[in-house]
């Protein structure tokens, strides 16, 4: 790969990396049942289409800088945003379907991925720009602040989506 070609796939890496990182946040936060949730899909296929640009760029990337570590969570990433967005096609057929069972689960499946997804992908940022230092504690702290963080936000979003009410899979999911 050429110096220019690395530096134009680089460059449109931190775009979409960026982009990724903002429509992710804006998907976490944005109502996902009810009035509003259509922010929610529109942002949530913003983001997959993102960070599958992003994870397919940072392969090439990645194996230029002889860097296992990132090819390795360009990979899993790439695997997560795919398996959410197919976990999330199943819960629409399973709830058109009338299988409340099934959506439940394809949903918890849908937002376990994305999340993880969303995590490593602010470790792998963190991992390759190091922001407040090197060395084996910080490269430890980027690893599992994320991770933790990403984990408890998961669970959460877990918790509510099997409580009882108007934010369970049953309803009228605008997805």
């Amino acid at each position: 790969m050429t110096d220019a070609l690395h530096t134009a796939l680089r460059s449109i890496h931190i775009i979409l990396g960026m982009a990724g990182f903002l429509l992710g946040a804006w998907a976490i936060f944005a109502p996902k049942f009810g009035q509003g949730s259509r922010w929610h899909r529109y942002v949530g296929r913003g983001y997959a289409v993102s960070m599958l640009g992003m994870g397919l760029l940072s392969v090439p990337l990645a194996w230029r800088q002889g860097d296992i570590l990132l090819l390795m969570i360009g990979l899993v990433t790439l695997g997560w945003v795919a398996a959410g967005w197919l976990f999330l096609r199943q819960f629409l057929q399973a709830r058109a379907a009338g299988r409340p069972d099934r959506a439940a689960s394809r949903l918890r499946l849908h937002i376990n991925m994305m999340g993880s997804s969303y995590i490593a992908a602010w470790t792998a940022f963190l991992v390759n720009v190091q922001p407040l230092g090197t060395g084996g504690l910080w490269m430890t702290l980027y690893i599992a602040v994320p991770s933790v963080v990403g984990s408890l936000a998961i669970a959460r979003a877990m918790i509510r989506q099997s409580a009882p009410g108007p934010s369970s899979a049953g309803k009228g999911v605008g997805v």
